[in-house]
């Protein structure tokens, strides 16, 4: 399976994603030789929630092999000649790349400071607050899309804008909300949409609050709140909202959504609110608006927002 000798000690990296008991790990020893000496390092225990790049450049080498099942990861440590084994789609072990995985070129850290034991991202309460009766699904979801969006810049600490195109449509009873979050890096690669969602709010009356509470819960819940971001706004009354309150210090809102939100904003490490010019973004969003007003579909989900205006509201400031 390797081209290490026996009488060395093959290092086995066990990525955060896969357990010393998983299927992956049973099969990679099954093929090994009876007298294979293994140094298993378990990365959730060693260094945890290590950013890709730092696994690619600093833990891989010669005497070294990975086992995970991100298969992003895999095929990047195959592309820079590091070896790797994950499963297939008929849950088999195999070390050559996925060609039907579509890999974005591997980032590798070099040099820098002294591994870290944990590499998690800092808690932050707002963050903690929207996670408040999030499902196992949900938290599933963003932890995936953030290793995905991680993985493509080599870490968080690579990614250095966030852009938000922000809509919404008044209904009959409530009003649809969208936005398109799109993200920028400083390690070579291009920015990308990161992410994209659009919500059902029901209740009779419209409120300009809402699309923005709907796209910066989405920077929280990815765990980029320490990036600069700039909020582009088709509403107009939106736009009118979002700078009147970053004028202002947190505390002097009167209405509830616009007290929220105005934590929301506060709570960013920087943020501008900046008007939507008509273009590509424009357009695009006003489309799947339109179309949704039309005609919902499973990408229109019903978000609770007295719910979460309520849990900001009765978190206290810190």
């Amino acid at each position: 399976m390797t081209n290490t000798s026996k009488h060395e000690v093959l290092r086995v990296l066990l990525d955060e994603c896969v357990s010393p008991d998983s299927p992956l790990v049973r099969q990679f020893q099954r093929d090994l030789p009876p007298d294979r000496q293994i140094e298993f390092v378990l990365l959730a225990k060693a260094h945890r929630a290590i950013p890709d790049s730092e696994i690619l450049g600093r833990l891989l080498g010669p005497g070294t092999v990975l086992l995970t099942t991100d298969r992003v990861l895999h095929n990047q440590a195959s592309d820079l000649g590091f070896r790797s084994y994950t499963l297939n789609g008929r849950g088999e072990i195999i070390r050559k790349k996925l060609s039907d995985v579509r890999t974005p070129k591997p980032i590798a850290a070099t040099g820098g400071d002294e591994l870290k034991s944990d590499y998690s991202h800092a808690p932050n309460w707002i963050a903690s607050a929207l996670k408040t009766r999030l499902n196992e699904q949900a938290f599933k979801k963003y932890r995936t899309r953030r290793r995905r969006i991680r993985s493509y810049f080599g870490s968080e600490s690579n990614i250095s804008q966030i852009a938000l195109t922000v809509g919404a449509r008044a209904l009959e009873k409530g009003q649809i909300t969208g936005f398109f979050l799109a993200a920028a890096g400083c390690s070579g690669v291009k920015g990308i949409r990161a992410s994209e969602g659009y919500a059902l709010a029901t209740g009779s009356q419209y409120n300009p609050a809402l699309c923005l509470i709907h796209a910066l819960r989405e920077v929280y819940l990815l765990q980029l709140e320490t990036v600069p971001v700039e909020v582009f706004l088709i509403p107009p009354d939106s736009l009118a909202l979002g700078q009147q309150l970053l004028s202002q210090p947190t505390t002097a809102s009167d209405s509830p959504p616009a007290r929220s939100l105005s934590r929301l904003l506060h709570g960013l490490a920087s943020a501008r609110a900046l008007p939507c010019a008509k273009g590509p973004y424009f357009d695009s969003m006003e489309h799947k608006l339109n179309q949704m007003a039309r005609t919902p579909n499973n990408e229109l989900v019903t978000v609770d927002f007295g719910r979460i205006i309520q849990v900001l509201n009765d978190t206290p400031l810190r």
